[in-house]
């Protein structure tokens, strides 16, 4: 006989019913990433304007030379074709190979020199009962002999600063304001990486709160 219980704890019974719950949070990242990307959406088309974070962000991801943002913005294809596909992960659709990736590690190998960013959750913090501060952690890397390919002479502090003008102090269809501020959250900051071979970058962690 079947239990007519539609309580999602059962056979345990919930005894704090007011405590956080995560149902949503997984999200984070895919919107995050998508929002980055800077797509058309219906009644908007992403501007082509340097002075536009997400803007000069894929421009610096997208093209390799010193000149990057002198190219016209990168179609809504193209950014498409950057962006990891784990179904055909040897298989990029074109040579620009996969650059943007929403997790943390890459195992593929590097045939030509290229930038990627990676945007993954970091730590969470439990903030009381009721709040948690969750870290996402934006890690750029870039071949060395595009680092210094750009006016700013780093591409990958370059590609920070548009990360942290895109996403500080804004609301992500409900996930809670991005900020970058250690004394509501430990974890942010940014820090010098490399990977010991042919790439050097900043790894870049801001957070929201979960409450």
């Amino acid at each position: 006989m079947a239990v007519d219980m539609p309580s999602p704890t059962y056979p345990y019974e919930k005894v704090a019913p007011g405590a956080l719950m995560l149902a949503g949070a997984e999200e984070i990242p895919r919107k995050i990433v998508q929002y980055l990307m800077d797509l058309p959406l219906h009644g908007y088309e992403p501007p082509d304007d340097n002075s536009y974070p997400r803007c000069r962000l894929m421009k610096y991801l997208f093209y390799d030379d010193k000149d990057a943002l002198t190219h016209p913005l990168p179609t809504m294809a193209e950014k498409l074709s950057v962006l990891y596909d784990p179904k055909k992960p040897t298989k990029p659709p074109s040579e620009k190979g996969y650059r943007l990736f929403p997790q943390s590690y890459v195992g593929q190998s590097q045939l030509r020199g290229q930038t990627r960013l990676m945007v993954y959750i970091g730590q969470m913090r439990a903030i009381g009962e009721y709040r948690r501060e969750i870290s996402v952690v934006f890690d750029i890397l870039t071949n060395v002999t595009s680092e210094s390919k750009t006016d700013a002479l780093s591409r990958a502090w370059a590609m920070e600063c548009a990360i942290h003008d895109a996403l500080n102090g804004v609301n992500i269809d409900g996930v809670g304001a991005m900020y970058c501020n250690r004394l509501a959250n430990s974890e942010c900051g940014s820090v010098p990486i490399g990977d010991r071979g042919t790439n050097v970058g900043r790894s870049l962690v801001m957070s929201c709160c979960w409450q």
